[in-house]
């Protein structure tokens, strides 16, 4: 794998994770307006499909119209994010979308984009606050607007460092663009489920489930893991017994050394004393009977 390119390696990843999981995703699909694409990418960064999905249905459910989202309370629209982490900050960047695209065009459209050039279109939106995220602009030019792209939020980031395709300090847009170009766009959306699928199921925040992953042949992570369990394997054994013979010798070791009696409070009973010995006979010749 050490003379492998990047672009093999993500082909690899690709085969593999699509046996494991099945995808979703119908590739090409404009789903979303560009205003909801926005609020979609602030609801998903982080989060997985299924939850950012649920949260814009609420907004949808539980507002009349997105004019109404602007003007509603910050716990008002935490309410729709419910299930999500830092809601408040996703409210707030939601919230202040909404005001931003109002001042600007009085409405709550930006569809006359998607017939732009996608360069065109992406200067526009360069001047909204939202688009100072990079997973905002990478979903929107995915899911509204028609263009290739790949979007990586931090769980997606945490996979592709262990698989070795991201530096531990990335650019993260040369590291999308690298992604672009190395997947067909006609997969582009069916990879970016397959690797959230990855992130939020094995290749977790904290320890991963190496043993469960299908990448584990792989991911050069999977494999030092691998070594490093052989390893305290074989620095367990103890005189050639298994680990758990050597364990507990290594226990017995330690052990601290058992207590001595403590003694006795009371006092000894006095020893009996002895009965005195009856007197010997007097001496003297015994009488003869008569």
């Amino acid at each position: 794998m050490a003379t492998q390119s990047k672009a093999q390696l993500l082909n690899d990843v690709h085969a593999l994770l699509k046996k494991r999981y099945k995808p979703k995703a119908e590739p090409n699909a404009l789903r979303f307006s560009v205003l909801e694409a926005v609020v979609y990418g602030i609801c998903h960064e982080g989060t997985t499909r299924e939850q950012a999905n649920q949260a814009l249905s609420r907004f949808k459910d539980d507002f009349f119209d997105w004019n109404e989202v602007r003007v509603s309370t910050i716990e008002e629209i935490r309410s729709a994010l419910a299930g999500l982490p830092n809601t408040e900050e996703r409210a707030q960047h939601i919230r202040r979308f909404l005001r931003q695209l109002f001042d600007r065009t009085y409405s709550f459209t930006l569809d006359a984009l998607v017939k732009k050039p996608l360069k065109e279109s992406l200067k526009v939106l360069a001047d909204y606050e939202a688009f100072s995220s990079d997973y905002v602009t990478a979903t929107v030019t995915q899911l509204a607007l028609g263009g290739h792209a790949i979007p990586v939020d931090g769980p997606v980031l945490r996979a592709l460092q262990r698989l070795g395709i991201a530096e531990t300090e990335p650019d993260v847009p040369a590291l999308r663009g690298m992604l672009e170009r190395a997947v067909p766009k006609n997969r582009g959306l069916e990879f970016c489920d397959l690797l959230e699928e990855l992130a939020h199921d094995t290749c977790v925040e904290g320890e991963p489930d190496c043993p469960r992953c299908e990448l584990r042949k792989v991911c050069p992570t999977a494999h030092v893991r691998k070594e490093q369990t052989t390893a305290q394997t074989k620095a367990g054994k103890h005189d050639g017994q298994p680990p758990k013979a050597a364990a507990k010798d290594k226990v017995a070791e330690h052990a601290p050394a058992p207590a001595k009696a403590a003694k006795s409070t009371k006092m000894a009973s006095p020893a009996p004393t002895p009965a005195p010995a009856p007197a010997p006979p007097a001496k003297g010749k015994p009488k003869r009977s008569k």
